[in-house]
């Protein structure tokens, strides 16, 4: 195993985070690169949070890049998965000559089953290959193969990883598994769905209440509405937090959410679940959720006699808001994560400060709709870069360092 220390990083990121990383024998680990505090990063401070389509389109495609982002201090809540309170800002890459070292990093994601992971997979291998740095990635077969994912994770251990982002299938099932990973030395990444581990070193985790409180929200301007809802997962951090964002935007709304059922995101399942739900509940005006749902929902041709929302965004989506099939859907931009998720990995690995110096960082999340509407974001200003895959993308499982 070749886990390398924190040590060297402790004076420019949290000294916890730095002790974490440190292990009694010393001699498996190796020290980081010194950075030069002393010189500013090439490219910190550009772009806004408020940035036209165009300028977010441009800053993505600079090296360094940038993108309008959101900010937490886990120093600054209790809470283990550190949902606090969130401020606005940009976040920027570091240059690729600031990486001096052949890092071996190793993401874990629950599946490839759907789009989303997809541009999960291509924000991480095109950010590792912009950085030089070599990437082993795993997908564990779905939300229910928790056990395999844990392996997967054992695996990269064993394979020398410096690093571990990881995908989690399960917000607490891996609990015990980051605290072996930290107290081995090795830094731990919480990515997209959300650990409720207080001792990850960093987060690129869109905060999940708040892309079910956008939904919600939405949905509480429409007085009136029989909403059938579909979160994902039971059981997945994310899907529980959506649905805890989503319920209380609506809670003293004017709308009646008459079924919340949870499942697995492939696409007979959440169709079955949606048929089921309408089977069993008369006059619903919306269906909700993840967006495998809202795709299985609109390719039934429900969209005749419902408004369509998904929670997220996959290309699909898109092609059915853009065609009147579906009304809306949020995006997260997993593909803007992945790539934070990456450089996020490298800072800590090399020494260098996180940027704004806090713990987690993520996309604003916002919602997409076919036609000009209030609170939402018109398709035609939309930026794919930052959500999906380039058309024909197929995954990548191994990058090597340069």
């Amino acid at each position: 195993m070749h886990a390398k220390t924190l040590r060297g990083a402790a004076a420019l990121v949290l000294s916890a985070l730095a002790l974490a990383g440190c292990s009694a024998d010393g001699d498996r680990h190796r020290a980081v690169p010194e950075f030069d505090s002393s010189k500013p990063i090439e490219g910190a401070g550009q772009g806004t949070f408020d940035a036209a389509p165009q300028e977010i389109r441009a800053g993505l495609n600079a090296d360094p890049w940038w993108a309008p982002s959101l900010f937490v201090d886990c120093r600054g809540t209790e809470d283990s998965a550190c949902e606090g309170e969130a401020i606005s800002g940009v976040y920027n890459a570091i240059p690729s000559d600031l990486v001096t070292e052949d890092w071996r990093i190793c993401a874990v994601v629950p599946h490839l089953s759907d789009s989303y992971w997809v541009a999960v997979n291509y924000g991480m291998v095109e950010e590792a290959r912009r950085l030089g740095v070599a990437l082993d990635f795993y997908e564990a077969g779905g939300y229910t193969e928790l056990s395999t994912q844990m392996s997967q994770i054992d695996d990269c251990v064993a394979g020398g990883a410096d690093a571990v982002v990881i995908g989690a299938i399960s917000s607490d099932g891996l609990d015990a598994k980051v605290d072996e990973l930290i107290g081995q030395g090795i830094v731990v990444i919480d990515a997209l769905n959300g650990i409720a581990n207080k001792d990850v070193t960093a987060r690129s985790v869109l905060s999940w209440r708040r892309i079910g409180t956008t939904v919600g929200k939405y949905l509480a301007h429409h007085s009136g509405e029989r909403v059938v809802w579909f979160p994902g997962p039971p059981g997945a951090g994310w899907a529980e937090d959506a649905n805890d964002g989503f319920a209380g935007a609506v809670k003293d709304a004017d709308v009646e959410v008459v079924e919340t059922k949870y499942g697995d995101t492939d696409k007979n399942t959440q169709l079955r679940l949606i048929e089921d739900a309408l089977q069993a509940n008369d006059g619903v005006s919306v269906i909700a959720g993840n967006a495998v749902a809202a795709d299985a929902a609109a390719a039934a041709g429900l969209g005749e006699n419902a408004q369509i929302i998904g929670s997220y965004m996959m290309p699909e989506t898109l092609a059915n808001i853009e065609k009147g099939k579906a009304a809306c859907a949020a995006t997260d931009q997993p593909a803007v994560q992945a790539r934070v998720a990456i450089d996020m990995t490298v800072r800590l690995l090399q020494g260098i400060p996180l940027d704004e110096d806090k713990q987690r960082a993520y996309p604003a999340p916002y919602l997409v709709c076919g036609k000009e509407t209030e609170g939402a974001q018109p398709v035609s200003d939309f930026v794919p870069e930052t959500t999906f895959a380039p058309e024909g993308w197929k995954p990548v499982f191994t990058v090597e360092a340069d």
